[in-house]
């Protein structure tokens, strides 16, 4: 295939994944794009459909196609991609309270959607959440997760936030464990003290401050080695002349940025690239986007 065309399906959010070949990603995209034909098909004519197992959509509680204009722009202007394909709907039932949307898909049959709180079809914020974030930061999570990487991926994707505060620390949480480990210290601490306070004033309750405090600060440790290592690799692109660091860094797993943050030339930085672009097909794009 002609690098036009595959730079066309890389900023159109199919960016090809960890050592894939130019035939696997082409397959791989032929697949998904048969995959969301064939769910638009069965939408269209029933009105109603399982898009997943357990998981039945209705065709008026897709989300407006024009919604996706504003996070498309957030997306090509930080990453240099636009996705359109994957569908979105709004969840007329009862949801978490905190709840405000998520991206959920099955690699094995090469289909995704968005899940929006019922909330967003008829307003831009609830809560401290706004629907064009909330698709944003999902958008970026559907274009990489071909990488299978996931040390950066909030980092990534809540570069789309207009939050410093999120931007900054979101990549903290980034497995589902994270979050549990960091609450049930606390909430462990929290019946220590009730019952010292109440029922043995001589109860060590001090002991718990030691895993309520521990976690957290491993949580902010890790995310800090996480962000010197953006902002080292980030300035031996721009200095090697890239343009758009960020974009080349969206498609990049962790073991490239730390060799990218080595890199002293556009020379070197080439060299990187084309010893790589004969076996992945990510690189050749790479290079031909947003390589000097």
């Amino acid at each position: 295939m002609q690098i036009e065309e595959l730079t066309e399906l890389d900023a159109a959010g199919f960016i090809a994944g960890c050592g894939e070949t130019e035939e696997a990603f082409l397959m791989r995209v032929s697949r998904i794009r048969a995959a969301h034909a064939a769910f638009e098909q069965r939408l269209e004519a029933d009105g109603e459909t399982e898009a997943l197992e357990g998981i039945v959509v209705r065709r008026e509680d897709a989300v407006p196609k024009e919604f996706y204009d504003a996070p498309a722009e957030t997306t090509m202007r930080l990453y240099g991609f636009a996705v359109r394909h994957v569908p979105g709907f709004f969840l007329s039932r009862q949801v978490g309270w905190l709840w405000g949307g998520c991206l959920i898909g099955d690699p094995d049959l090469d289909f995704s959607l968005f899940l929006l709180r019922g909330t967003f079809r008829n307003r831009d914020k609830w809560l401290f959440y706004r629907r064009d974030e909330l698709l944003a930061h999902e958008l970026c999570h559907s274009a990489r997760q071909a990488l299978g990487e996931t040390t950066l991926e909030e980092f990534f994707a809540y570069r789309t936030s207009p939050s410093a505060l999120r931007r900054t620390f979101g990549n903290c949480f980034i497995r589902d464990m994270d979050a549990v480990l960091f609450v049930l210290p606390s909430l462990l601490l929290l019946a220590a003290e009730l019952l010292r306070g109440f029922f043995f004033p001589a109860f060590p309750a001090w002991i718990f401050w030691i895993p309520a405090l521990a976690y957290p600060a491993f949580l902010l440790i890790r995310n800090q080695i996480s962000l010197n290592l953006v902002r080292r690799t980030q300035k031996a692109l721009v200095k090697c002349g890239v343009a758009e660091p960020f974009a080349v860094m969206f498609r990049c797993t962790r073991g490239e940025l730390k060799s990218l943050s080595r890199i002293g030339s556009p020379e070197e930085l080439r060299s990187f690239a084309a010893a790589r672009e004969n076996s992945e097909v990510r690189w050749r794009v790479i290079g031909a986007r947003f390589l000097p």
